[in-house]
């Protein structure tokens, strides 16, 4: 039985939602090798994948990404994460047609109008196929292993891969409004994606027994229905947040109708849809004075010791995230929480240590090798590499060391005490 189903998710681009996940999906598959980790990107800029494959450098401005580049040259639509979503669609189909739960804001059903746009909507009509269609969806269909192109990232983390523009343009998801408006993927808000929904949450349950995580990185812009497709079928929601209180109050106030709790979640659960519930916070880009485990006033735990200052502002915000998931509107949307025990007393500081955590910043020369050239903090030695811009440099042993263990720890944190294991040679 597959232990973890995982949505990473914020609102608000730059969180650090896309490196942390490349940089835990990779410790989990070094710390079990044993076992298999799946990451599947439903983020319409394909981040996650360009980083597995290969990295972000780019040639120059407008040019892809080296590792989106690297996934055109390898895979077809119909095996990347659009061809998954297609087919999620067509088996949603083929489960009933005249089911009134897959029925859409204009009465239409998922085979004859699909949210996802008119290439799936094509797709979607049984009367085109030529055998007769699916109703459940094969995962492993889809996936690619990184490693065959990246050897940096570990030989047992699969990829359902997203080719950024190529997978989500205009082209391939065109959808004219009766009146002949043109609306955006992400903007559309019919859920006839609902029966689709319901056959990846089967997908996922059926993974081999081999797959003991699965990860999903989501959208920025949240209220887009691949997000809302990984909420559906996951078990878990990981919240990656920078301390910046701007970025915080989006995820309950944003004017594009994409705050993450308010205009998402909230919704879904009214509406009987969400199945993912919000497993932990992760603060983001933390930096340190010191490598020693710590514990914040508030009840954060941490394997490094934060500032002063961010820890006084990440227990700010966790008292008032406190503040808003005691009410019964979003008390729903955390899973466990009224399991929760009272630490000493004091069930505030019990809520911040099981639901909040913190992601070390990488210092910025590890963290450009990692991202422009695709290589897991995880698999990184002290020797000399150089980035795709030339700059050349290392990061010394004992560095890297502290920030591997501090890696294992948050990943831990997230998934169980299982991928425990002993930290590469750097």
């Amino acid at each position: 039985m597959l232990s973890h189903a995982i949505a990473f998710s914020n609102n608000k681009g730059g969180s650090g939602k896309t490196f942390m996940a490349f940089q835990i999906a990779c410790e989990a598959a070094r710390a079990r090798p044993e076992s298999k980790v799946c990451v599947i990107d439903f983020s319409l800029y394909s981040d996650i994948s360009a980083l597995m494959l290969g990295g972000s450098a780019r040639e120059g401005i407008g040019a892809p990404m080296r590792g989106l580049q690297t996934c055109v040259d390898i895979t077809e639509a119909d095996n990347r994460a659009e061809g998954l979503v297609r087919a999620l669609e067509v088996a949603a189909q083929a489960r009933g047609e005249g089911d009134e739960a897959r029925r859409g804001e204009n009465g239409g059903r998922a085979g004859q109008r699909s949210v996802f746009g008119t290439w799936f909507s094509r797709a979607g009509s049984s009367a085109q196929l030529k055998h007769e269609p699916r109703t459940d969806v094969d995962l492993t269909d889809f996936m690619i292993r990184p490693h065959d192109v990246n050897e940096e990232v570990p030989k047992n983390l699969y990829l359902v891969a997203g080719a950024g523009t190529v997978s989500w343009n205009s082209e391939t998801t065109a959808m004219a409004t009766d009146d002949e408006m043109e609306i955006p993927l992400w903007a559309r808000t019919g859920d006839e994606w609902v029966g689709a929904g319901e056959v990846f949450r089967d997908a996922v349950q059926a993974l081999p027994e081999a797959f003991d995580a699965i990860f999903v990185d989501t959208d920025h812009l949240a209220a887009c229905v691949l997000t809302k497709l990984a909420f559906a079928a996951m078990d878990s929601i990981v919240i990656p947040l920078s301390y910046n209180d701007m970025d915080f109050n989006r995820l309950f106030a944003d004017i594009t109708g994409n705050g993450l709790f308010t205009d998402v979640l909230r919704t879904m659960d009214e509406q009987g849809q969400l199945r993912a519930r919000v497993k932990k916070f992760m603060f983001t880009r933390v930096g340190s004075t010191a490598n020693a485990p710590h514990k914040s006033p508030g009840g954060i735990a941490s394997p490094f010791t934060p500032t002063k200052t961010s820890t006084a502002q990440m227990d700010d915000m966790a008292r008032q995230i406190w503040s808003a998931c005691d009410q019964p509107l979003y008390k729903a949307l955390f899973a466990n929480l009224d399991a929760l025990e009272a630490e000493g007393g004091n069930v505030v500081q019990s809520f911040m240590t099981e639901y909040f955590g913190m992601f070390k910043l990488v210092p910025e020369l590890a963290s450009l090798i990692s991202t422009m050239n695709g290589i897991p903090v995880c698999g990184m030695t002290s020797k000399s590499y150089t980035a795709a811009n030339g700059l050349t440099g290392s990061t010394g042993s004992a560095v890297l060391n502290s920030l591997k263990a501090e890696l294992a720890a948050s990943t831990q944190t997230i998934l169980d005490a299982r991928y425990n294991a002993a930290i590469s040679s750097s």
